[in-house]
């Protein structure tokens, strides 16, 4: 049984970061539309204009797309059941909305990953439409890659990430995008 002060410290602490939605689990096609549900509400509820209503909810789907490609599937090892894992984010402040996701990826996934995000987040707007351009150009079978371009484009704000080594094998990868209300 929590204390009823774990409970309150935790609703304090999330409180005063701004937190309007986490959520922490595992990711399925169940998850994902309840997450995408939650979210309608909390556009619905905001004063953002229709414009960024839409960039915001663009930019959780493809989040959530992401790490639904993306995470780590090998169920071998210790603590295997929790590489399924997701951890998704919604803070508020004054002026803006911070979507975070994070999840367990490859560790020979990081270069790519890390590349593909050090480009993105170098470029300014038209560089990104280029960008943009070019991958669209590129054969489907090489996966796209549009959707960290696509996310910054949106939010018109550079991704923030980070990757936490687990073991050798294992990386946690955090990604944060920011749209302005």
């Amino acid at each position: 049984m929590l204390e009823a002060t774990f409970i309150h410290e935790l609703f304090k602490y999330m409180n005063d970061k701004g937190v309007v939605m986490s959520y922490s689990g595992d990711f399925n096609f169940d998850a994902a539309n309840s997450l995408l549900f939650s979210v309608k509400n909390i556009i619905n509820s905001s004063e953002m204009d229709f414009l960024n209503k839409k960039r915001f909810y663009a930019i959780v789907a493809e989040t959530l797309d992401n790490v639904s490609k993306h995470s780590f599937k090998n169920h071998t090892g210790e603590n295997a059941e929790s590489r399924d894992k997701i951890f998704f984010n919604i803070t508020e402040t004054t002026d803006c909305f911070s979507i975070q996701a994070g999840n367990y990826i490859h560790k020979n996934t990081l270069p790519v990953l890390s590349a593909k995000l050090e480009k993105v987040n170098s470029l300014d707007k038209d560089g990104l439409k280029s960008f943009y351009r070019d991958k669209l150009s590129e054969s489907p079978d090489k996966g796209g890659g549009l959707g960290i371009i696509d996310m910054s484009i949106r939010s018109g704000s550079k991704i923030t990430y980070e990757f936490k080594t687990i073991n050798e094998s294992l990386l946690f990868f955090i990604i944060q995008t920011t749209i302005k209300k």
